[in-house]
């Protein structure tokens, strides 16, 4: 029985083109394939600028390109080793800096509300440790995703995918 559905090509797919006061802040990233799939996020998700930090992986790196699908050439980004360094900046220039971690102190991202904070810089941490002390310590505040397996964690980008979705949520 045909009902008339018909997956639609990526030339008849139309999108609604905005951005969103936020940015994301990667924090030692291990595997290219992980920040290029961040770049297709960002891009999906409206996000202003991709923040690669400290030992993230950057172009040019054929692993990342594949995975990003030319998003790489879309989300403005920028690499910068010293992460202390990067916070400080993107304090400075009026960011509120959330980190998507579990934490003693984390607030179920589902009930936060990101709407009044202005501009955002959301923070992910490497794939086996997540955010550092360090950089723990210099945030404004941490949420996490709720779970109801046995796990403790999942892939950063599919968190990263979660968090940018609910925030991006608020603000549409």
């Amino acid at each position: 029985m045909d009902k008339g559905i018909k997956q639609l090509t990526h030339s008849e797919t139309i999108n609604q083109s905005q951005t969103f006061p936020v940015v994301v802040v990667c924090e030692n990233f291990i595997g290219p394939e992980n920040v290029g799939m961040t770049f297709r996020i960002c891009d999906a998700m409206g996000v202003q600028h991709l923040y690669l930090g400290g030992s993230t992986p950057t172009l040019p790196n054929r692993k990342l390109v594949k995975a990003s699908r030319s998003a790489h050439k879309k989300v403005p980004f920028t690499h910068q080793l010293d992460m202390a360094g990067l916070l400080g900046q993107l304090k400075q220039a009026g960011y509120t800096l959330i980190g998507l971690e579990i934490t003693n102190q984390s607030k179920d991202i589902r009930t936060f509300d990101f709407t009044t904070l202005g501009k955002i810089a959301f923070v992910a941490g490497a794939e086996r440790h997540g955010i550092s002390e360090a950089t723990l310590n210099t945030l404004d505040s941490t949420v996490y995703i709720p779970m109801y397996g046995t796990g403790s964690s999942m892939n950063v980008v599919t968190a990263l995918s979660i968090g940018l979705y609910e925030i991006t949520k608020q603000f549409a």
